[in-house]
């Protein structure tokens, strides 16, 4: 099952993964023109490994939640330049190099691109809203908290059809800063995750109660 996991959490990656740390998201970028660029350092993503979230009509949001009971995994990225960030209106994921009709608009999409510094669209494996900060940096929220990993569901033991579109929450960061150049994952420091942890703890201590 762990396998399992790994390989799903990890599907547009290239290397194998680890137990769970906290993401390391941080690479500068080269633009492309017209409002795309290829990211240029290699980037770490830790996804949880409760569920996974099974997107059956290909709209982009999850239809059905399958429990997967497995550790938060580490994710390594060692592929930079074949992901593409583009931004505009009325822009929609892509999914196996089709665009995902059904799905709302986005204001930005990550995606995989097969050749690398390319603008044709592969699979976007996260996609959401800008916000304007007003310092010359912008928020760009990802939606759901979700990665759709390029390939969707591998070979498994769930009796799900291989290449279904399916996500894997990410475990540590739900958004990104951009400032034109640099894209940064907004993980929370290591003191506020030990903050938080211990605020769970207290709560479910009190449910208890």
């Amino acid at each position: 099952m762990f396998r399992t996991l790994s390989v799903l959490a990890c599907a547009a990656c290239t290397s194998s993964a680890a137990l769970a740390s906290t993401s390391s998201f941080n690479t500068t970028t080269n633009s492309l023109g017209w409002c795309a660029y290829q990211l240029v350092d290699e980037f770490e993503i830790l996804y949880s490994g409760a569920n996974a979230y099974l997107d059956w009509d290909l709209d982009n949001t999850p239809d059905s939640v399958i429990p997967i009971g497995a550790p938060d995994t580490l994710g390594l990225y060692v592929d930079p330049e074949h992901y593409t960030l583009d931004f505009g209106t009325n822009l929609q994921p892509y999914y196996l190099g089709s665009e995902l009709s059904l799905a709302a608009s986005v204001d930005w999409r990550l995606s995989y691109v097969t050749t690398p510094g390319s603008t044709v669209l592969y699979s976007t494996i996260m996609s959401g809203t800008t916000t304007d900060n007003g310092d010359g940096t912008w928020t760009l929220d990802i939606n759901l908290g979700l990665e759709w990993p390029v390939s969707g569901f591998p070979e498994n033991d769930f009796g799900i059809p291989e290449g279904t579109h399916v996500a894997a929450e990410i475990a540590d960061f739900t958004s990104f800063t951009w400032d034109g150049q640099t894209l940064i994952a907004n993980v929370p420091a290591p003191a506020a995750l030990s903050l938080l942890a211990l605020a769970g703890l207290g709560a479910t201590r009190r449910r208890r109660r």
